[in-house]
């Protein structure tokens, strides 16, 4: 029996929004800003209590790979590992790619992911919670935050392809995820900096691995595109 951890990050929103950058940094604001304000003083990153609470899961040997891909996909991204290959891999490192062998081109994905999560936990960090209203500056570092974090699920849900197609069997898929050492923590950490500046200026997210919670049309919810 292998001992899994997830991530509990909890909490549901509504909504959409996307797209832009911006960067900054520092809030901090006192007492009497915040009342000025009409919100908490500080910023995305003081709001959050840390990467959430810790589920320890038993997973019997044999199922571990369909449980880890299974945590990967996000069945809304409709993601295919030609995708994320296509998106990722610039023309010029075609050949170089070929020569890896799958269990490593996973965990150059996994690292890619990663770092689309430590990108958008940066952007969201410095998001002020002072403010009565969102600023352009924070919408945009908002809508930047969500293009890395629709960025980095896409990426997982590619691998968990993969391995549905028979791409990278259950021991590839395993010793991928296990040799790069991938942690839930920072999805666990992007997924309560998002739900804090969501829930502070109304800013429609979909939570994730969910669905769209605000519309029932399929042509209304958002495809995995990677950019």
């Amino acid at each position: 029996m292998s001992d899994y951890q997830l991530d509990a990050t909890g909490g549901e929103s509504s909504g959409e929004r996307v797209e832009d950058a911006t960067e900054g940094r520092d809030p901090s604001a006192d007492r009497e800003s915040t009342e000025q304000s009409g919100g908490p003083a500080g910023s995305a990153g003081d709001a959050t209590p840390g990467a959430g609470e810790r589920l320890g899961i038993e997973v019997p040997d044999e199922h571990v790979a369909a449980f880890v891909a299974e945590a990967f996909e996000d069945p809304e991204r409709d993601a295919t590992w030609e995708d994320v290959v296509d998106e990722f891999v610039p023309a010029d490192a075609r050949e170089r790619w070929r020569e890896l062998s799958m269990r490593d081109r996973v965990e150059e994905v996994l690292a890619a992911a990663d770092d689309f999560d430590d990108r958008a936990i940066d952007r969201l960090d410095d998001v002020p919670l002072d403010r009565s209203e969102p600023t352009d500056g924070i919408e945009a570092a908002f809508d930047e935050a969500m293009r890395l974090r629709r960025n980095a699920d896409t990426f997982r849900s590619g691998i968990a392809d993969a391995h549905a197609a028979g791409r990278i069997d259950d021991d590839g898929l395993v010793a991928a995820v296990e040799g790069y050492g991938f942690e839930t923590d920072a999805i666990a950490e992007r997924e309560d900096l998002v739900e804090a500046v969501a829930e502070r200026y109304e800013l429609g997210f979909r939570p994730y691995g969910g669905t769209l919670m605000d519309t029932d049309d399929p042509e209304d919810r958002e495809t995995g595109e990677v950019w």
